[in-house]
């Protein structure tokens, strides 16, 4: 009998999509870039701070950096190459006749003002999260065996034109910002060193330039340079953003070719969808340094579960086959596909569960504590040695070295208790009597460790509650975001694809799972799906805030994410409740658990 044919791996099928919505995006950059050379030549950029700390030194960042940086680079030499000679951004100052050429100052500005402004992209690429793409959950429908095409996908082009008038009044005000706080920023910080680098560069190109020129008194300040570097600013940080936001949204369309699933064209579609299920990355991070083949095994799981969910809503035909596929390495393609998505769901209710155990050192604490609350039955341990018995002094010598070392020993165990303060008595009457004349009584008590640490709870909380501090808070909203869908990028999305997935595929079997092989797995369903509610809700509502959420209320505990993932779960429980209403007893469904379906699914 011949083997079956190899099935094809998910990303091998994501990637020639995601090329060519690759490649839709850089043509978009590509003509913006060709649209400001035109305007050139004319006129001749757990806490935001705990992600930021968390990730500084990684690989992406610095990957991140040096795009930023080479761009920045790249577009100076571009602009000022472009530009008309009146704009005097050349190289070298030619002075008058008997003088010798000079460093030009005006290129040197600019060319620091655009790596200022790779630097400052960077990190608000890294604050803000630029290139993560924006996925969406598809349309829930109540019966899946009516095939209807999805009626909320939005052309990339809309989006990125909706997101434009926004775009251009952000990088408006940042590039006005910089042209006026730049010349200030350079005078003070970057001028000197920017100044010896570009000697050191010129060296090679023009040698009749003084080896110890020295940089001139007055800044090369003029209107002009300050005009260009505000417009030319302005077109830097604008094919930035624009790349980042048609990368955005080109990559996270949905996994669809010609109307059909990805996997469709596969030898095996059902294969590879289970094999993209099963990946061991979900990160929906997008790069533009990365090559294809890793960030399709980046997003592959993502993608997967959101095809899934497609399939089980709108492709009867594709929902069909997974129900006849029962003879497959593995297990069949049901068994497999539902142990992955309970494996998603049931992830929130494990990970809840590891935050509410206390660590290990705080159960070792609670040990000692048991430990010293028990009676003693013995001795108390002996003090001297234990090894050998120590022999009684008799010369005068050894008594003495006897009794320096048991006082020795007795100032290290309590040295307060048996040596007393190290000011002594004097001293500290001495401070006492200072303390009483230099202070008033309210003085007194105002410096007592209990107020001090009043008073700098009100400064920190003060310094929370402004912008300054704003990257410093812990919300609420971010922890429970970390806490019940992991870290460090949330798995919120593919979660609630898995449970529409899960009850598309439930209630659709009642037609057309001719062999009844997910009757035996609905009461797992539905209980993995109570479960995940009541742990979620109950966890919100008792999650204590941290200290530096100084905005919190408890408006706040059902926060967007919780909030998405129980409405999903109670659709869900409600659409499988009214599905197998009659046929609980025949599934083996508890009476107990379909009563809490009802309730949670708000079904009298």
């Amino acid at each position: 009998m011949p083997s079956p044919p190899r099935s094809w791996l998910y990303r091998e099928l994501l990637t020639p999509i995601l090329h060519r919505r690759f490649t839709q995006a850089a043509g978009i950059c590509l003509l913006l870039c060709y649209l400001e050379a035109i305007i050139i030549g004319d006129i001749s950029s757990l806490s935001p701070f705990h992600t930021l700390k968390q990730y500084l030194w990684c690989g992406e960042v610095l990957e991140t950096s040096f795009a930023y940086v080479l761009s920045a680079f790249l577009f100076s030499e571009v602009y000022i190459w472009s530009v008309p000679r009146e704009a005097e951004l050349g190289w070298v100052t030619q002075g008058r006749s008997w003088e010798r050429a000079r460093l030009n100052e005006r290129p040197i500005y600019l060319r620091s003002l655009y790596i200022g402004l790779a630097i400052l992209q960077t990190t608000l690429h890294l604050y803000f999260d630029y290139d993560r793409t924006e996925e969406t959950v598809p349309d829930r429908i109540s019966d899946p065996s009516i095939q209807r095409a999805s009626n909320n996908i939005i052309h990339p082009m809309e989006r990125i034109k909706s997101k434009m008038p926004d775009l251009l009044r952000e990088l408006s005000l940042t590039s006005a910002g910089l042209s006026i706080i730049g010349p200030i920023l350079y005078s003070l910080t970057l001028r000197r060193i920017a100044w010896r680098t570009s000697l050191a560069c010129a060296k090679f190109f023009r040698w009749d330039i003084p080896h110890t020129q020295e940089l001139s008194y007055i800044p090369p300040y003029h209107y002009g340079l300050i005009l260009r570097s505000l417009l030319s600013g302005l077109l830097l940080l604008l094919i930035w953003r624009v790349s980042n936001v048609a990368f955005s949204a080109y990559v996270a369309q949905e996994p669809l070719k010609r109307g059909q699933p990805l996997t469709q064209e596969s030898n095996d579609p059902n294969g590879s969808l289970i094999n993209g299920l099963k990946a061991n990355k979900s990160v929906v991070k997008v790069s533009m340094l990365k090559s294809l083949r890793n960030l399709a095994n980046d997003v592959g799981k993502s993608f997967a579960y959101w095809e899934l969910a497609m399939i089980s809503q709108r492709f009867p035909e594709r929902r069909v086959s997974i129900f006849k596929d029962i003879d497959r390495q593995g297990g069949a393609a049901w068994s497999q596909i539902s142990a992955e998505c309970l494996k998603m769901v049931d992830g929130v209710t494990a990970r809840i569960s590891a935050h509410e155990q206390p660590s290990s050192q705080q159960q070792a604490l609670v040990r000692m504590e048991d430990l010293q609350s028990l009676p003693r039955l013995g001795m108390p341990l002996k003090q001297e040695s234990i090894v050998m018995s120590t022999p009684q002094p008799s010369t005068r010598r050894e008594m003495i070295e006897a009794k320096v070392g048991t006082f020795a020993k007795s100032v290290g165990n309590n040295p307060v208790a048996s040596y007393g303060s190290p000011l002594g008595p004097k001293g500290t009457q001495y401070i006492e009597a200072a303390r009483e004349k230099l202070f008033t009584p309210e003085q007194r008590q105002a410096l007592t460790p209990a107020n001090i640490r009043s008073q700098v709870y009100v400064y920190l909380t003060r310094f929370l509650r402004s912008r300054l501090g704003q990257p410093f808070r812990q919300t609420f909203s971010r922890r429970i975001r970390l806490i019940a869908f992991g870290q460090p990028f949330s798995g919120l999305i593919p979660t609630i694809n898995a449970v529409y997935s899960l009850t598309s595929l439930v209630t659709a079997s009642l037609k057309e799972d001719a062999y009844g092989k997910v009757a035996k797995d609905i009461p797992l369903v539905m209980r993995s799906f109570i479960v995940t509610y009541q742990t979620l809700d109950r966890f919100a509502g008792t999650l204590s805030p941290h200290w530096t959420d100084v905005e919190f209320s408890d408006s706040q505990r059902q926060t967007e994410d919780v909030m998405a993932m129980l409405g999903a779960l109670k659709h869900c429980l409600g659409d499988t409740v009214k599905a197998f209403s009659g046929l609980s007893a025949d599934l083996g469904i508890r009476d107990q658990d379909m009563r809490m379906a009802r309730a949670i699914a708000g079904i009298s």
